[in-house]
């Protein structure tokens, strides 16, 4: 396989460090102020650092979810809770008891996490946070209801040991909005924490537990998708990696995911919901993020607005389920009158086995437009989904007058109706390579899936509007199109009265459901790296078709080094993104390279001395 250079950019970039004045440290063994987390945070101050690799079994809470000294919406003062370790020696923090908070959509007992946080302004890092299904009604693993919070460089998780499945309520992380004095639900508290502000950034979320079998389905084995209780046996135990639940009430709520990894869970990925009829909306971004293997969807707003950026999706939609809105991005109306329809935009993104032939429709693939008003989609590439682009609106929103467009720009889609090992196939097995259905590398979707599909929704295609002939459109300006399994080149009237599925379409739907089909051309991408996990996935070759179209992320995820020098020391340090594991790595010679592993290195940074002959350095992978 041939090697590449992931990233040659040398920069100089300044540390600068705040030390509060009342700092604590924490260590198990006594080495510290004090032995567990929760004493430090009640000893008031604003700074704790964990010192070790313990596992601290305790619930947490930073602020108070009811208020200080009267008022509701003083969660606390602001802090800091961190550790001086990174990756697996950082220390885990793993609920102890069942505990419930309450918010604006759950005002009962079933809302269960075990860390909670209330105080604005607050940060979390450098820390392992684990679910635990098992306690309670199955407790996610934290529970945010504060403005301004910044999570970063932590993992997310579910306790080893344990047997359960998280319900859907508790995600592995919640941000949350504050319930009125009513206590009903709905019941917005005036000026109250509603998460505005809050950045989570390079974190890993991750929906099995560090000691699940292979997360890979067989007959034998259900892998990331089968619970531990099911026959046969799998490893699925998360509900969802991130969820918000809010009632716009007359506010801007702006959450920032940025350089994430989510992976491996058997239900829903990140869901933001608006549930509310006032104004103000709720907005989520996603950028530079890394998401892969989900039962359902993989971002979908519901009556949330979403911005994605710069980011990869795999393998969405690997498992059974009746829900209508799915594909790997997806924004709905949430079915109730007068209720905020969603809108958002997607750019510079690559879509790589999205859809699969064990869900129930094939319409589901890349980005779907179920019931939002508008969502544009700018410079993407899409290869081996089931579907490319999805538009339309259901019945209940047609009763509201939503109208619903997909404006897509300047994309490239190619093997549509295909996907390719390592997806799941119609009965949610994993494919493996050599598999006596894969046809050319390439497993039928569209085909294989016919048995599965609902009836109405068996039509897979490029540009879907299979579901109404409606006022709702897909506008679509300069995109490349290569192959189509088994191409349906029948009139849509000719395929919706012979009422049987041949292949893959270009469109799915009547030619007034589409504006600018016109600029659609053909041509088969030649892409440098079809690596999902590379900083340059799917980034087209020179010369081939489609120059300026499609994504191109190598200029936003390629790892970035920096260096420093003093006397004849030389500091080298880089960042990555946290999927990527490339590793510094030098050579005495560009023209005949001999690329060998630095030693000694240590959270991305190592001292290296300068001596004779040149020496030149890179992040390689492997």
């Amino acid at each position: 396989m041939k090697k590449s250079l992931w990233a040659i950019a040398i920069s100089l970039v300044p540390v600068v460090s705040g030390w509060a004045a009342a700092s604590v440290t924490v260590n198990q063994s006594g080495a510290g102020d004090f032995t567990t987390i929760q004493a430090a945070i009640n000893s008031g101050a604003s700074l704790i650092t964990i010192t070790d690799s313990s596992n601290y079994v305790e619930n947490l809470e930073i602020g108070s979810p009811d208020g200080l000294g009267g008022d509701p919406l003083n969660g606390g003062p602001p802090v800091t809770l961190t550790s001086n370790q990174s990756g697996t020696n950082r220390p885990v923090i793993t609920p102890f008891a069942s505990k419930s908070y309450v918010d604006v959509r759950q005002t009962g007992s079933s809302r269960q996490a075990g860390f909670g946080l209330f105080a604005n302004n607050s940060v979390v890092s450098n820390l392992i946070i684990e679910a635990q299904p098992d306690l309670g009604v199955g407790m996610g693993a934290m529970y945010v209801m504060a403005t301004n919070v910044i999570i970063e460089n932590c993992l997310f998780r579910i306790a080893p040991g344990t047997l359960k499945r998280l319900p859907a309520q508790n995600p592995l992380l919640f941000f949350a909005e504050q319930l009125g004095v009513s206590g009903t639900q709905g019941d917005v508290l005036p000026g109250g924490r509603d998460c505005n502000g809050c950045l989570a950034r390079n974190c890993e979320f991750v929906g099995v537990a560090p000691d699940a079998g292979s997360l890979d389905m067989t007959p034998d084995n259900g892998g990331y998708i089968g619970a531990k209780t099911d026959t046969p046996p799998g490893f699925g135990q998360g509900s969802g990696y991130f969820r918000m639940d809010h009632y716009s009430d007359g506010r801007d709520v702006f959450v920032t995911l940025e350089g994430r990894y989510f992976h491996h869970d058997q239900d829903y990925g990140l869901f933001p919901s608006n549930f509310g009829t006032g104004a103000g909306s709720i907005n989520v971004i996603l950028k530079k993020c890394r998401l892969d293997a989900n039962g359902k969807f993989l971002i979908r707003g519901r009556g949330a607005n979403i911005f994605v950026e710069s980011s990869v999706f795999t393998r969405a939609g690997q498992n059974i389920s009746s829900d209508t809105q799915n594909s790997a991005i997806g924004i709905n109306w949430p079915d109730n009158p007068g209720v905020h329809a969603p809108s958002g935009s997607v750019s510079n993104c690559v879509f790589y086995n999205c859809g699969s032939a064990a869900y129930q429709r094939a319409y589901f693939g890349g980005v779907n437009n179920d019931s939002g008003t508008t969502m544009t989609v700018d410079h993407c590439t899409f290869v081996d989904c089931l579907s490319g682009v999805t538009a339309g609106s259901d019945a209940n929103a047609l009763s509201q007058t939503i109208v619903s467009v997909l404006s897509v720009s300047n994309s490239i889609f190619h093997q549509i109706g295909d996907s390719v090992v390592p997806a799941t196939d119609a009965y949610r097995n994993t494919l493996t390579n050599g598999a006596p259905e894969l046809v050319g590398g390439l497993y039928p979707d569209w085909a294989y899936g016919l048995t599965n599909f609902i009836s109405g929704t068996k039509w897979a295609a490029v540009f879907n509007r299979y579901n109404w002939n409606n006022v709702s459109q897909m506008i679509i300006g300069n995109c490349l199109v290569g192959s189509i399994d088994t191409e349906d080149t029948r009139s849509w009237d000719q395929a919706l009265t012979d009422n049987t599925q041949t292949g893959c379409r270009l469109f799915a739907g009547y030619d007034t459901n589409f504006v600018g089909a016109d600029t659609v051309t053909r041509g088969t991408p030649v892409f440098v790296n079809t690596d999902p996990d590379a900083p340059n996935a799917f980034q087209l070759a020179p010369g081939s078709p489609g120059q300026g179209l499609g994504a191109n992320l190598a200029p936003v995820l390629a790892p970035k080094l920096g260096i420093s020098q003093i006397g004849n020391q030389l500091t080298i340090s880089w960042t990555q993104p946290i999927w990527m594991k490339g590793s510094l790595k030098s050579t005495p010679s560009l023209s005949s390279p001999v690329w060998t592993t630095v030693p000694g290195v240590s959270n991305n940074s190592v001292a290296v001395t300068i001596g004779a002959g040149n020496q030149f350095f890179a992040i390689r992978n492997p």
